[in-house]
């Protein structure tokens, strides 16, 4: 049994942190046996506490259910693979070069424009004619359509 006066002494030692875990226990003995003088009555809720807080058991802990991972290595893998497939597939399955089709090796032949070609000089007016009214007629209708948009343009200004 421990005395007042050594009691006093260890709650010294206590609130400096310099007690050994023994010195503790028998701190905690002292104030549980309940003769505890009137000046150190206030320091018994706190070893109280101790004694409740050891009896006070934590709930069972739930079972979470297991999450099953994703394989990250295996579904790269069978991306990488697919990517692969595919571009194996792309390469050969590209369309035939020209070398595949008779017409391209064919041997070229060259055309024979003199037979196109103007020789009288009254044919040569008439081409010429109506080469000439066809180029003004579009000038002049490619003038009436920007005369109209510009018209258009101002009127919305305004």
């Amino acid at each position: 049994m421990m005395t007042h006066s050594e009691a006093e002494i260890l709650l010294y030692r206590y609130f400096e942190g310099e007690t050994s875990l023994d010195e503790e226990l028998r701190l905690r003995e002292y104030f549980r046996a309940g003769d505890i003088r009137s000046d150190l009555a206030e320091l018994d809720p706190m070893f109280a506490y101790w004694d409740e807080a050891a009896q006070i058991v934590a709930p069972p802990a739930k079972q979470t259910a297991i999450r099953r991972r994703i394989p990250v290595r295996r579904l790269s893998a069978a991306a990488a693979a697919a990517v692969l497939f595919f571009a194996v597939g792309s390469w050969f399955n590209q369309p035939a070069g020209l070398t595949n089709f008779p017409i391209a090796e064919a041997e070229s032949t060259t055309i024979d424009w003199s037979k196109y070609e103007v020789t009288d000089p009254e044919e040569a007016y008439k081409v010429l004619r109506n080469a000439l009214g066809t180029a003004s007629a579009e000038m002049n209708r490619s003038a009436r359509i920007t005369v109209r948009e510009i018209s258009a343009a101002r009127n919305a200004l305004k």
